[in-house]
């Protein structure tokens, strides 16, 4: 009975690890929209999407992280994009700019808080008090993950706030959010991601 529990567990792991099969818009410019039938719904960045939706592109630039394979694309133009799985697949699109990105940044991308899910009970993140040391390694990987992003990559910003955001170091996540408001390149997904972080604080700390 033991070794059929195990085997069990173990066939059941990568199902399990591929159970996420949605994607996050991380960067959005021009007109994307989710078509729904006859209908399209304008999209901005930080909205989350799943497998089998189609979204339509009109001149637009358009960077997508997939959960299940941690694959980050970009497209640009007039076109048709159907989300698959892991991937999408394009239509009047050309090839996307592909980047392989590693898994624990992947896994904060996908705890980012989104427009359509800011109730207090959707960031809500079970961790422990966070020590110096947790919070100063966060801060490390990010420092490392800056100097290798070109200035309009979120990514790092990402990774930092929604890892301190998980430990609830909302002082430090706070901090984070003001650092991302002074920056210089500042666009407008980074203006958007500190209005969500802003709220999602808000929503977090005990109401007194």
């Amino acid at each position: 009975m033991r070794m059929l529990i195990l085997s069990l567990l173990f066939l059941a792991l990568p199902v399990a690890a591929q159970e996420d099969r949605g994607a996050l818009i991380t960067a959005l410019e021009g007109n994307v929209s989710r078509v729904q039938g006859t209908d399209k719904k304008p999209l901005a960045a930080f909205e989350r999407l799943e497998a089998g939706e189609l979204l339509a592109l009109d001149g637009a630039k358009l960077t997508l992280v997939f959960f299940a394979t941690g694959q980050q694309e970009s497209y640009q133009g007039t076109g048709r994009l159907e989300l698959g799985p892991g991937e999408g697949k394009p239509w009047g699109l050309a090839p996307p700019e592909v980047k392989k990105l590693p898994a624990f940044l992947v896994k904060q991308i996908a705890r980012t808080p989104t427009l359509v899910a800011q109730g207090r009970a959707g960031v809500t993140r079970l961790r422990a008090i966070p020590t110096p040391e947790a919070i100063a390694k966060v801060d490390e990987n990010y420092r490392r993950m800056r100097m290798e992003a070109v200035a309009n990559d979120l990514n790092p910003e990402m990774y930092r706030l929604s890892a301190l955001f998980e430990m609830k170091a909302y002082d430090a996540v706070e901090a984070a959010v003001s650092d991302l408001e002074s920056l210089t390149q500042r666009n407008n997904e980074a203006k958007l991601l500190s209005a969500l972080y802003r709220k999602a604080l808000k929503n977090a700390r005990p109401v007194n």
